[in-house]
């Protein structure tokens, strides 16, 4: 019996090297703590991997409209205008790592709701894997459960219960 210790490979290094063929791997990224741990991960199954192109994905919610507190009102395409620049620091700091690590990547910018956008881009891109981070729960994510027994979603377990294909979250 394999055990992950001896081997260092999880059941993700396994696939890719019992086929070659290439494997695409969804990496969703916020330009948070969390992403660093995520692209982290993947550059680590890269080295041992060497079959893997990477689809990296900002996903900038919606804008509401109404007034922004210090700016004024926006019109909507102004502000996804402003929340892409955001998103697109984020990707291109990730991006330069992937080029460092010499792994194959692909950029992607997407405006609409995260969870949503999510399975549509990875769908598009026929991807293999989905990996993304979770936010540690705050106070109000691990109250509700313990009082009322129900539990608030976040888009790392609505995509997790959702995708067709498997979904590695990271914390």
């Amino acid at each position: 019996m394999d055990s992950l210790g001896s081997q260092g490979r999880t059941p993700v290094h396994r696939a890719a090297v019992a086929s070659e063929r290439l494997l695409k791997a969804l990496i969703v990224i916020d330009g948070s703590e969390r992403t660093g741990r995520v692209i982290a991960h993947t550059l680590n199954v890269a080295q041992d991997v060497r079959s893997i192109e990477v689809v990296l994905l900002v996903v900038v919610a919606a804008p509401t409209d109404g007034r922004l507190r210090g700016y004024g009102t926006f019109k909507r395409d102004q502000h996804a205008h402003f929340n892409e620049a955001l998103g697109e620091r984020a990707v291109t700091a990730a991006a330069r790592r992937f080029d460092q690590a010499g792994v194959s990547h692909k950029e992607r910018i997407e405006i609409g709701d995260p969870a949503d956008t999510i399975l549509r881009v990875a769908e598009e891109e026929s991807c293999d894997l989905i990996l993304l981070g979770d936010a540690p729960p705050g106070a109000l994510r691990r109250w509700l459960p313990k009082v009322t027994g129900l539990s608030i979603a976040t888009v790392a377990s609505q995509v997790a219960q959702l995708a067709p294909i498997p979904v590695l979250v990271l914390k």
